[in-house]
């Protein structure tokens, strides 16, 4: 991503430009993105192309101030993540359905994102309800969050409902 996106990504969440990519930083981003860009499908029912390469996202997010779906958001997330120095590692996941069931493969796109202080943190601006701040990644028992309580859970080929 050019300096000159990552400062109009950081105006639009209207956030300074940290120094460092520290886990208070991807705090701070995370809640501002949450609140500054939507999840919304408008392009799906408008019939517009999906393109879910770098300019594009940043453009669509960016630019043209709308907002998106999970592979829209994370991705333009995890590029401003990655500009800023964090590591960012697009991973592939499934969302609970109905009756507790998973849903189909690469349905929902999250983050894991390690920060400069040693955390490794499960991001996600793209699911429309989830939690505020991002999850410790390695933790696998309850982590409260003012978006609710949530547990991160390995689900491989073998899980439940598929």
């Amino acid at each position: 991503m050019k300096p000159t996106q990552v400062d109009a990504y950081l105006r639009r969440l209207g956030v300074q430009h940290p120094a460092w990519p520290t886990v208070e930083v991807l705090r701070e981003l995370h809640l501002r993105h949450l609140q500054t860009v939507p999840f919304e499908n408008l392009s799906v029912h408008l019939g517009e192309e999906i393109v879910l390469e770098e300019e594009r996202l940043v453009e669509k997010v960016v630019g043209a101030r709308r907002g998106g779906f999970c592979y829209e958001l994370n991705g333009a997330f995890g590029a401003l993540l990655a500009a800023l120095g964090f590591d960012v590692t697009l991973l592939a996941a499934r969302v609970y359905g109905e009756e507790g069931r998973l849903g189909i493969p690469y349905d929902h796109l999250a983050l894991r994102v390690r920060s400069v202080d040693g955390g490794e943190w499960l991001a996600d601006v793209g699911f429309g309800a989830h939690s505020h701040y991002p999850l410790a990644f390695g933790a696998r028992g309850e982590q409260e969050d003012p978006g609710g309580t949530f547990r991160i859970v390995e689900a491989g080929p073998d899980a439940a409902g598929v």
